[in-house]
């Protein structure tokens, strides 16, 4: 028996879109006063948190004019577009030294925005418009250090509601902690939020974990430990993934975080548990902490900012209280935009230069680094290897192929980064006043105690094939082999031959086992007879 079909309310023929239009009306009338993720409030906190860490020029422009409330009439004017092609140089110990100091110089100008205090405002909306005014003379105060020759910045966060839920939780938490990476602290903490905890409220305290120490070596370790220790800073070493009983390690991280509080003369505090409040960059630990600390998953794992949209309070027990924070990209000195790259600042996926990274990193890791962790064999192993040649062998052995039959660099530079990022391929920075060479020594040692000669016959196959396809020459030395074919100032001719053959007993005769032999040779073509006349 055939199945009746449902009968459809929506008018057809040519009645159909106006059907459509009146059902979506009355839908549309139906859900109105529900308030939606994505519905703009200003002080209620449910509006549209996306993270927004880069902008180009336009759009930079229009949210400083959305912010300032200014309205403004465009004009015509000629265009000009500017193109800068992505040029690299590894930078110096000078170069690198001299950028130091000018992060020391400035570093009193690299704040965050201020919430605005409660005396200066009577209602939402004065304290709305308070702190659209104030987000926007920090965001041109950050603009003006940006033009400073030699100085460099990261993205940071420009959606004003993302710093908002950064506001309540400082307000609300005894102990601000921030999250850090161990392969690179001073980059990930940010001395003004230290500053501004501290203007809140003299009785907060601030706490730095140091997550990912499992990435690190226990000499290095203790480098960073003694450096904490001389700069008066509380620092807590630990890995949110480190295998092993994370119960007993867990509890003690609870314990200390009670006992900071423990002095406290406050009568209310017995009474209210403790809350901390847990701040850090997207993908440096924090949700992995949280849920560590927690038992059990109680947060998103994500390593974009925008994941979490608001605070989030969760409860440990009756004495603990975790407040966290979405995931923040504040503003930090930074050399160049590869060490952004190699730091997961930046996603991996959106770079457009693939060279000035690996040549960052072919400056500090050992060669034989890379061959022992790609099975790859580099050449000149007198000198580091350069980009092309590190990207050419690691695509190839990994079978990245563009259409052209060529190795893909890009390809092979994100697989690279991407093992930089999630620890595969370390990248440690020393502390202030340590040598990066010598720290390197400690992160590459059990590269460096290897059998080479094992390794080198691993590459030395791939290494033939590259160099018989005159893949690792790089650009310069296919400009100069075209150049010298094409343009070389050899006398060129032409060759011929007769329709008409000649006598078999002159022109094919040949003499085997003493006997004349009649038999006519192969015939060739003459491409193949005067090949090597080509260009």
């Amino acid at each position: 028996m055939t199945k009746r079909r449902p009968s459809n309310k929506k008018p057809t023929g040519v009645n159909a879109s106006l059907g459509s239009s009146l059902a979506n009306e009355r839908r549309k009338a139906r859900i109105s006063h529900i308030v939606t993720k994505f519905h703009d409030n200003e002080y209620s906190g449910v509006s549209n948190a996306k993270s927004v860490t880069e902008e180009t020029s336009l759009e930079e422009f229009l949210a400083k004019v959305e912010l300032a409330t200014t309205a403004f009439t465009a004009e015509r004017e000629d265009v000009k577009i500017l193109k800068k092609g992505p040029s690299f140089v590894a930078p110096t110990k000078t170069e690198i030294s001299d950028s130091l100091e000018l992060q020391r110089l400035y570093a009193d100008r690299l704040k965050i925005p201020r919430r605005p205090p409660h005396g200066l405002w009577h209602s939402a909306e004065e304290l709305v418009a308070l702190e659209k005014q104030n987000f926007l003379d920090w965001r041109k105060s950050i603009a003006d250090l940006q033009q400073v020759d030699g100085v460099m910045l990261t993205p940071f966060e420009r959606n004003l509601e993302l710093w908002r839920q950064l506001w309540r939780v400082v307000e609300r938490s005894d102990i601000v902690v921030q999250i850090v990476d161990a392969r690179n602290p001073l980059l990930f903490r940010n001395f003004d939020l230290e500053s501004y905890v501290k203007e809140c409220d003299h009785a907060k305290e601030n706490l730095l974990i140091i997550n990912k120490a499992d990435l690190l070596t226990e000499e290095q370790v203790q480098l960073w430990r003694d450096w904490f220790l001389e700069q008066k800073i509380d620092a807590v070493f630990w890995s949110a993934l480190e295998p092993g009983n994370p119960e007993s390690f867990d509890c003690d991280l609870v314990k200390y975080l009670k006992s900071r509080l423990l002095n406290r003369s406050d009568s209310t505090f017995s009474k209210c548990p403790i809350v901390v409040g847990m701040v850090g960059y997207p993908n440096v630990g924090k949700s992995s902490t949280i849920n560590r600390i927690i038992g059990k998953k109680k947060v998103a794992v994500s390593a974009t900012p925008g994941k979490t949209r608001c605070l989030q309070t969760l409860v440990v027990d009756d004495e603990l209280t975790l407040c966290d924070c979405p995931g923040l990209v504040m503003p930090s000195f930074v050399f160049n935009r590869a060490e952004m790259l190699l730091n997961g600042i930046l996603p991996v996926d959106q770079m457009r230069e693939c060279f000035s990274p690996v040549a960052l990193i072919a400056t500090r890791v050992p060669r034989i680094c890379f061959e022992a962790m790609y099975s790859v064999m580099l050449p000149k192993p007198d000198r580091p290897p350069t980009p092309h040649e590190l990207l050419t062998a690691v695509a190839f052995m990994k079978g990245f192929m563009s259409s052209a039959g060529i190795p893909d660099c890009s390809r092979a530079a994100r697989f690279i980064i991407k093992d930089v990022i999630n620890g595969k391929l370390k990248w440690v920075a020393a502390p202030p006043g340590i040598s990066q060479d010598l720290f390197d020594r400690y992160t590459y040692r059990e590269f460096l105690d290897l059998n080479k000669e094992e390794i080198k016959k691993k590459g030395a196959v791939l290494l033939q094939q590259l160099e018989k396809r005159h893949l690792l020459e790089g650009t310069a030395a296919v400009d100069r082999f075209v150049d010298e074919r094409f343009f070389s100032l050899k006398e060129s001719g032409v060759h011929t031959k007769s329709a008409v053959p000649e006598s078999p007993f002159i022109y094919n005769t040949k003499l085997k086992n003493g006997r004349i032999c009649l038999k006519k040779g192969k015939r060739e073509k003459l491409r193949r007879l005067y090949s090597y006349l080509d260009a």
